[in-house]
């Protein structure tokens, strides 16, 4: 039962950091916070960021979990520097992640104290559109302009009635695989950045690595294979999602893909033969103290205060690929949870929001602004190395990788948001990604053929639901 406690206090955490923005101690768009505090970047304001015209109102009411003003001795991001030099300003609505879309929804009603702008996650689109909670971007964005034009991909999958509904700054990956080199050398493995460089870092691979690393502990020692934040990423490899729309306007279930299926059935695999350390593990330096060979996390949980020391030598890989996979591009479980926000329905501040837009995005895509970023990054982290902070931003570029969102989260609060009650601190989608690769509340574990059956009632339930709200939606429009 203590193991119990602990999993689950870990699935909440792991959860959070997929699913919304970043809290109050840190920034909230897309720039990392440090303890370390280098130089402020200085910020020249860009001649394409459009100006807020004489007359407007240039302070908007942003709802959120993370404040994007600077907190502490947190510094100011690019991206406010620039809207602050351009005239605007941003007040502060705190809400948490428990209440923060009743509190955005009572604002909506009411047509009071309505916000101009709502921190982004999952499930703002389709479900949270179709309440009318959102306005479309198109008045405001030209997704087809340069400024736009490299994330018009992802804005194109977030289309409905013919409208842009969500505009990406930038990307993070939900999550990378951390290990220890000399761990490495010391256990006669291959390097696993090297056999990724060179197509040969998949499923097997890793198989193999976690199996001939758990067979040599000695005596009383225990080893593991893998910890963390690892499901979905995983089961993204097939190219594979939980629920499927083609219009975006009919979601269905993908329970049933065979690809799903089999990744699935190996991650069951691993907790059968003790490769997973269920245990929640806050970052990489604890991780590797508890043997366990990768642990799986996002960028934030090895670096800064949690960056490799001096005599460290730590290694970074994005996840192996399915063996199956034939697509172009390597596929990357995308989250833009810190990267986007949400133009709110009852805004009229449209030429300020305008200017706020255009200022985030440039600050993730300056050739100045990034290599400051990264000077700073490296400069707080020394012991990580060039290579490292390259393949971190290379899993993240859309240009060279599949950006892959599951609509699933999307559908409904039961499927997307881990405070909806469905089990403790997650929600039906996070845990069908991680059910049979983990202990459920009451310590049961699952086939996917068991989770299946139980769960795909609930899931067509949803599904049926948003359906219906959509083409009531359509009706009004």
């Amino acid at each position: 039962m203590k193991n119990l406690k602990r999993l689950l206090a870990g699935c909440m955490a792991v959860a959070m950091t997929f699913s919304f923005a970043a809290c109050d101690s840190g920034d909230s768009n897309g720039n990392e916070s440090s303890s370390k505090k280098e130089d402020t970047i200085k910020v020249v304001s860009s001649k394409d960021i459009t100006d807020i015209p004489d007359g407007a109102k240039k302070e908007l009411l942003y709802m959120g979990v993370g404040n994007l003003n600077p907190v502490g001795s947190n510094e100011r991001s690019v991206g406010l520097a620039l809207f602050e030099d351009k005239g605007g300003s941003i007040k502060y609505q705190r809400v948490t992640s428990q209440n923060q879309y009743t509190k955005l929804g009572a604002a909506v009603t009411a047509g009071k104290d309505v916000p101009d702008l709502f921190n982004y996650t999952a499930l703002a689109f389709p479900s949270q559109v179709v309440k009318d909670f959102y306005q479309p971007l198109d008045d405001i964005i030209d997704f087809d302009s340069p400024m736009w034009v490299g994330v018009k991909d992802t804005a194109d999958q977030f289309v409905l009635n013919g409208k842009h509904y969500i505009a990406p700054f930038g990307y993070k990956v939900t999550s990378l695989m951390f290990y220890d080199k000399k761990v490495i050398t010391e256990c006669g493995l291959d390097d696993p950045i090297d056999l990724y460089d060179e197509g040969s870092w998949d499923y097997d691979a890793l198989d193999d690595m976690m199996s001939e690393y758990c067979k040599g502990a000695s005596g009383d020692e225990e080893r593991y294979g893998i910890n963390g934040f690892f499901a979905p990423q995983y089961v993204a490899q097939t190219g594979q999602t939980i629920v499927k729309t083609d219009d975006n306007i009919t979601y269905t279930s993908n329970l049933d893909d065979p690809k799903i299926a089999s990744a699935m059935d190996r991650l069951a695999d691993w907790q059968k033969q003790g490769y997973i350390k269920f245990d929640w593990i806050g970052d990489a330096p604890s991780a590797f103290k508890e043997n366990i060979l990768f642990y799986c996390m996002g960028e934030w949980a090895a670096i800064d205060t949690h960056t490799p020391g001096t005599d460290d030598e730590w290694g970074v890989v994005p996840f192996p690929k399915d063996p199956t996979y034939d697509g172009d591009k390597p596929i990357a479980n995308a989250s833009m949870s810190d990267d986007s926000v949400m133009w709110v329905k009852g805004s009229e501040n449209k030429d300020t929001v305008k200017t706020f837009y255009e200022c985030y995005r440039v600050a993730q895509t300056d050739p100045t602004y990034l290599q400051n970023q990264k000077d700073k990054w490296l400069k707080n982290n020394p012991n990580w190395g060039e290579d490292a902070y390259q393949i971190m931003r290379d899993a993240a570029d859309p240009e060279k990788n599949l950006m892959l969102f599951d609509p699933a989260y999307g559908v409904s609060s039961l499927m997307g948001d881990d405070f909806s009650g469905f089990m403790t601190g997650v929600c039906l989608t996070n845990w069908l990604y991680k059910c049979t690769s983990a202990p459920d509340e009451q310590g049961n574990t699952y086939t996917w053929t068991q989770a299946k059956e139980k769960w795909s009632p609930k899931v067509e339930g949803e599904l049926k639901t948003l359906n219906e709200s959509i083409q009531k939606f359509l009706k009004k429009k």
